[in-house]
This record gives C-alpha cells, structure tokens and sequence, in this order.
C-alpha cells in the first residue's frame, strides 16, 4: 500500500492538512462526518479505478450590493476581485463550489440567512461594511461563517494591519517633509476607514515635530462631497499639504481632481493611499500606497472556513495580516527616488 501524503489527502477531501493529521491520530475533535470524509479520500486514492467521488463543499461569499458600485465585475475588481481569487484558488483545488450573493442589508440577517440554510455549507461575508448582525445571526444558526476586511468580535475574520499600516505611511509623508497633512476618506463609519485614521493621528502625535498643521475630512459614499471638501483645503491649508488617503481607489480620484485644478504632485500636494491595487503603480506620478496581500486574504478566508465546517466547536480567531509601505513618486517632495 502507497503512503500518500496528508496534503495529497487533504486535497482530495477538500480538508487541512491538519484535519487529516488529527484524523489519523483519532483526535475527538473531528466529527464523525469529517473523519468518514478524510477515510474515504485515503480509500480513493488506494483505489485509483474506484468510481467513487466525494461530495464537494458549497460556499456562498455574501457582500453589500453596495461593493457592486466599485467593483461591478466582482471576479475582476482592483480589491475585492483580488480577494476573490485567492478565495477560488483554495475552493477549486479542494473541488468545492462558491456563489457570489450581494445582499441587502435592509433585508435583514434572519431573513437573508434562512433564504441560504440548506443551499450552502459555509458563509464568507466580504466587505468592510459587512452586516455584523448577518454573521452573528449565521453563527447561530450553526452555519460555518468567516467576515473578510472587517473584524467581528466573536466570529472568525480576517483582516489587514490597518492601524500599523496607516502609522507606517503617515511617518513617511512626515519623513518626506510636508507639514500639513490632511487624512481623508469616504467616511470614518468604515471600520477600515477608522483604524487607518487612528493610525494617521497616532503617527502625527508620536513624531514630536511641531509646527503641523492636521486636518481630517470625509468625503461621503461614491466621493460625492470630494469638490466641496477639496476646495476648501486648498482655500485653507498653505501648499505643500499632503493628503494620507483611506484607500487607493479614493486617492486616484482625488490625483484626477488636483490635477485638474492645475496644482503640482507632489511638488504642491502630495497623496498617499492604502491597499496597493494594481492601477496605483500605473498612474502619473505613480501612487505611494500600502501593500495588502489581496488574494491571500481569500485564501486565507477560504481555508478557516473550510477547517470550521471540520471543527465547529474551535473557538473563533482573527487573522490580521502584516501590511507593507510602498514608496512612490506621489509623495516625493524633495525630488529624491521612491524607496519601491
């Protein structure tokens, strides 16, 4: 008889290598179900000709219809499209199946759960704004469930350094020598967006510089106040001010508008954004960001929820991924060479 490997089995029962360890050692946490499922895989593969095929895993990732604004091709978006990826890559080599569900959330948890039991073995929530109500009301319901981009007390979630993140990029616009510095974002309701403020306002206090001028602004959902609230900086802070953005997506758009208004970057304004996306190495002058690990994030996402259908009983965990500054020609006020 071959010996197969654990990670060979865990492929093909759609399992962690871990689960298929504590199976073969007959460890009490692993359900009756699951143990029959990693023992089936090994019998599979002891008998190549077997006609048998287990049963794949069904997942559905529910996000707010809100996200379909910025990303309307989900599979392909600058963010989340990302996510999604490294989420198929984990489901399709275990040959589980997933369905994207926007969901509103005005429907309310109960009824948007009870809409799902039955269709789908686990629930990944994507989405900063996701309903925290949906995923508590999924956990008990006994519904395997994982929040992405957002932290759930209580449930298991994955999330970016945004704090570290956020303290990391402010000290660098510091480093770089503007003195007037602005945080700006959609809108601080976001607990993504609020973490990163916290961070700005961290990094300012801890430099011990004095003479800064500090300002904060939100911009409101799809950037509708961005005119108002962009005039009104520039009518008030001296230049050069530099704007330490929530998210790459809004620091583009802001680069279109300062642009446009004829103002130099990053000679009269410099921007710095948050996440990394691929358009932010591409734009003029190209975008000083912080660097996510997108498809990781679903990857990781989209493994938890597979060793929660194993374990049930495991006690929740929340993941926060490092992040990594990446210094661009977007904050290079002295005109000196971007470090990435």
């Amino acid at each position: 008889m071959k010996k197969w490997s654990t990670r060979e089995i865990a492929k093909l029962a759609g399992v962690s290598a871990a689960t298929v360890s504590r199976v073969l050692n007959n460890h009490e946490s692993v359900t009756a179900d699951l143990a029959e499922r990693v023992r089936a895989a090994i019998r599979t593969l002891e008998e190549p000709d077997s006609a048998k095929v287990l049963p794949s895993h069904r997942i559905v990732v529910a996000f707010p219809q809100r996200i379909e604004e910025y990303e309307p091709d989900p599979m392909g978006g600058a963010f989340y499209g990302q996510v999604l990826s490294g989420m198929h890559e984990i489901f399709r080599e275990g040959g589980h199946e997933f369905t994207l569900l926007p969901y509103n959330p005005a429907d309310g948890a109960r009824t948007i759960v009870k809409a799902q039991q039955g269709r789908f073995d686990g629930l990944i929530l994507m989405g900063a704004d996701s309903s925290e109500e949906l995923a508590r009301e999924a956990q008990r319901q006994g519904m395997p469930v994982i929040v992405v981009d957002k932290q759930v007390r209580g449930v298991d979630s994955v999330v970016s350094d945004n704090l570290g993140g956020a303290i990391e990029v402010t000290e660098h616009v510091l480093h770089a020598g503007y003195r007037n510095l602005v945080y700006v974002a959609e809108t601080f309701s976001d607990p993504s967006f609020l973490a990163r403020k916290q961070g700005f306002e961290q990094a300012v206090s801890q430099s011990g510089l004095s003479g800064l001028t500090v300002r904060s602004a939100e911009l409101g959902r799809g950037w509708l106040d961005a005119p108002a609230v962009l005039d009104e900086l520039c009518q008030t802070l001296p230049l050069p001010f530099a704007m330490v953005v929530g998210n790459d997506m809004t620091a583009l758009h802001l680069l279109a508008m300062v642009r446009a208004k004829g103002l130099s970057v990053p000679d009269q304004v410099g921007l710095a954004g948050f996440d990394d996306i691929a358009l932010a190495a591409r734009v003029d002058p190209p975008l000083t960001t912080v660097r996510v690990d997108k498809m990781e994030m679903g990857r990781l996402a989209a493994r938890r929820v597979l060793e929660r259908m194993t374990m049930p009983d495991l006690l929740p965990i929340t993941i926060t991924m490092h992040v990594a500054l990446v210094v661009r020609q977007s904050t290079q006020l002295d005109g000196s060479r971007p470090q990435a």
